[in-house]
């Protein structure tokens, strides 16, 4: 990528970190910076706290990267949201103040839960696991699932079926083509291990229940 971005010397380069600490490999999160370094002035690195911290509900966030661009964004958010809430920035300072001792704990739980539903889906007939390696989320390829039919008649044509099917069965999930990836759906992995598990068994039950359509 690197090799293409210096071809291209207008393109800015947005650099998401948020799940830069949320990883199952074991391995520290490498940065375009890391074997690009060059790139730095055209690089803008945002962060937050709603993932490494869990606080998805503080809605705080940030970004580094040349003077000329920061300074434009402060213009804009200025405007448009006027600003973060000072209760907020307290909250962040204190998390980024606390450092990440905890989250050796939180991520091996992730890893768990991980493991429980890629487990429970590659038992399933017509789906594929893609096996994440850092995240909060699972996703998993339907196709073999289209083109088959719900207990009431309806044809599942799409992911964005499954999704509908998974949610009648009490799964809520995302349709990969919110993202522009089809046939895949997303599911969450920020709950707890014993509800992963159970979502993990309604997903066979209702995967089993879709039928071909044929008759005898």
């Amino acid at each position: 990528m690197a090799h293409v971005l210096r071809r291209h010397p207008n393109v800015l380069i947005l650099l998401d970190e948020l799940y830069e600490h949320i990883r199952f490999d074991g391995q520290a999160a490498l940065s375009l910076l890391n074997v690009a370094a060059d790139l730095q002035s055209r690089c803008l690195l945002v962060g937050g706290v709603s993932k490494t911290y869990a606080m998805t509900g503080w809605r705080i966030g940030f970004g580094a990267g040349p003077q000329d661009l920061t300074s434009a964004m402060t213009v804009v958010q200025s405007q448009s949201t006027s600003g973060a809430s000072s209760v907020g920035q307290a909250a962040a300072l204190a998390a980024f103040e606390g450092g990440l001792g905890f989250l050796a704990e939180q991520v091996a739980a992730y890893r768990q839960r991980r493991d429980v539903l890629v487990a429970a889906l590659g038992q399933v007939a017509g789906l594929e696991v893609l096996v994440p390696q850092g995240g909060f989320f699972v996703f998993v390829r339907c196709a073999g699932l289209l083109g088959r039919y719900r207990p009431d008649g309806q044809r599942v044509n799409s992911d964005a079926d499954v999704v509908a099917w998974l949610l009648e069965s009490g799964v809520a999930g995302v349709a990969g083509s919110a993202y522009g990836l089809s046939p895949w759906f997303r599911l969450s992995i920020a709950t707890a291990t014993d509800t992963v598990r159970e979502a993990g068994r309604r997903i066979a039950r209702a995967c089993a229940q879709l039928h071909s359509g044929e008759t005898t």
